[in-house]
């Protein structure tokens, strides 16, 4: 064993800094010079509103992502550009980390190349790295994670299981999504002969250290009655788009950008039969494990992008290795300026390069339609485009509605979005067109009500139908629309409520919307 590992050991490679960095660079200029031109996306302003009500946990998501904002807005501003440098500045590190398996894999310059440039070309790192989310940080949990089992598993060596496991515990204080991580981790160990950590106490140290930080989200559930069960439940029944195995596979291949699939297919089939790669067995089991996962339990396909910048990472070491003699240098080149045209390709689909006019003829002209991730996608724009579009608007023609109403009626007013979009976006612009306070139904704002009501308070509801609201209000009209071409909601009906008919403790439990 001991002869072994120091074989393995010797075929480490020095990782390329200079070469990583230049990658990356590049893309964290790409972002900075386009990172304004559409505007704050939907979950953006949701997430805002959450970093100014700081918790233990919220109904979609834990705490890490949001605390991280919140001291980051205090420091440096809430604008547009502001909130996405951590974003763009992980897509960065997300690069060089690729790079780093794929040297910790024994792959030369060569590979940590094709690691760099294939990771961060990927369509969907780019969109997550593109916005503020826990996306960005979920990134590069996954890749760190695989960074330090491929350790792990290299040098059969248990000193760093304590340190996965502040890793993965970090990861779940951010998104409890990287539970499949784990899951399938352990369906891997038992699996390959990494079986024998089972018997080393270090392991479910490092257990208990990513748990520990699980504890204090699931006793903010208990303490709000699970409001993440049920989310999680409404999500996969009425939100997330139904997709068989076959178009789950189609989507993560546009995901990580199709001129990357010979690395990471390759990368796949090199983890799982060559027999230099026999101690990395385990990762190749875990994507896999990880793919079925999330295609099962109805996931959105863009969850499975975790795993490719390893994958990609493995694909650099083999290409490399089979392009290693003198004849087959060639495709060395030949993989670099595939990757270089497919960055010129999906750079539009990703970066709001294009004005929405141009990008719809742009995909007209490719034959290309935006995938529905979720039921009542309606523009032609892909959704994290569409969702950055009409939020000003809607401030705007609000505060005309608001402006209208009569004197006193104007002072007892109060806004009810909708879903958290409505919320979170009237919230910001609050200030600039002089809105009075915000309240919602959808998710957190729910649980930040019920709003001070009686029967004096007027409601400006948002894109509510006019027949719900009736039920609940004596007078319900249609004072106002925004209409915003290109966006994912492009035609918003602004109403004003009146009289309402029952307490509205009475009446919260019923408009509550957890998806």
């Amino acid at each position: 064993m001991n002869d072994e590992r120091s074989t393995l050991a010797l075929d480490v490679q020095p990782i390329a800094w200079r070469l990583l960095l230049i990658i990356a660079g590049v893309q964290v200029l790409l972002h900075v010079l386009t990172n304004g031109n559409y505007g704050i996306f939907r979950d953006e302003y949701y997430y805002l509103a959450c970093a100014d009500r700081l918790a233990w946990g919220y109904v979609d998501h834990p705490s890490f992502s949001i605390w991280v904002l919140a001291l980051w807005k205090a420091v440096f501003g809430q604008s547009v550009h502001s909130i996405r440098i951590l974003p763009t500045l992980s897509g960065g590190a997300l690069i060089v980390l690729a790079g780093a398996i794929a040297a910790r894999l024994g792959g030369g310059r060569w590979a940590q190349l094709f690691a760099g440039i294939g990771t961060g070309i990927g369509g969907s790192v780019m969109v997550m790295t593109g916005f503020y989310s826990m996306n960005c940080f979920d990134l590069l949990v996954w890749s760190g994670a695989f960074f330090l089992l491929i350790r792990i598993a290299r040098e059969a060596d248990g000193r760093w299981w304590p340190w996965l496991g502040l890793l993965l515990g970090v990861g779940l204080f951010n998104k409890i999504g990287i539970l499949v991580f784990g899951l399938a981790m352990v369906i891997g160990l038992v699996l390959t002969r990494h079986r024998r950590h089972f018997m080393d106490k270090r392991l479910y140290i490092g257990g208990a250290t990513a748990m520990l930080f699980l504890l204090p989200y699931v006793l903010w559930n208990v303490a709000n009655s699970w409001p993440t069960r049920e989310f999680i439940d409404n999500a996969k029944q009425y939100k997330i788009s139904a997709m068989s195995p076959l178009e789950f596979l189609s989507v993560n291949v546009l995901d990580a950008n199709p001129v990357t699939v010979p690395l990471w297919v390759g990368g796949l089939l090199w983890l799982l039969i060559a027999r230099r790669a026999k101690p990395y067995r385990i990762i190749g089991l875990m994507v896999i494990v990880s793919w079925v996962f999330f295609v099962f339990q109805k996931s959105k396909p863009y969850y499975f992008a975790a795993s490719f910048p390893a994958m990609i990472a493995a694909g650099g070491v083999a290409w490399e290795r089979w392009t290693g003699s003198r004849r087959w240098k060639w495709a060395r080149w030949a993989m670099v300026v595939n990757l270089a045209l497919g960055l010129t390709i999906v750079l539009p689909m990703t970066l709001p390069i294009l004005t929405p006019q141009n990008l719809d003829a742009f995909q007209k002209r490719l034959g290309i339609a935006p995938v529905a991730a979720e039921v009542g996608h309606t523009s032609t724009l892909p959704q994290h485009f569409s969702d950055r579009l009409g939020w000003q608007n809607l401030a705007r023609v609000v505060g005309e509605v608001h402006e209208d109403l009569a004197p006193a009626d104007r002072s007892n007013a109060i806004i009810l979005g909708r879903n958290y979009g409505h919320s979170g976006a009237l919230e910001y612009w609050s200030s600039k067109h002089d809105l009075p306070p915000v309240y919602g139904r959808h998710n957190n704002y729910w649980l930040w009500g019920p709003p001070p009501m009686d029967e004096e308070t007027v409601v400006i509801a948002i894109n509510f139908e006019v027949e719900d609201l009736a039920d609940f209000f004596d007078e319900v009209i249609v004072a106002g629309v925004a209409e915003t071409p290109w966006a994912q909601e492009s035609h918003l009906e602004i109403l004003v409520c009146k009289g309402i008919k029952h307490p509205i403790d009475e009446v919260w439990d019923e408009v509550k919307i957890f998806i």
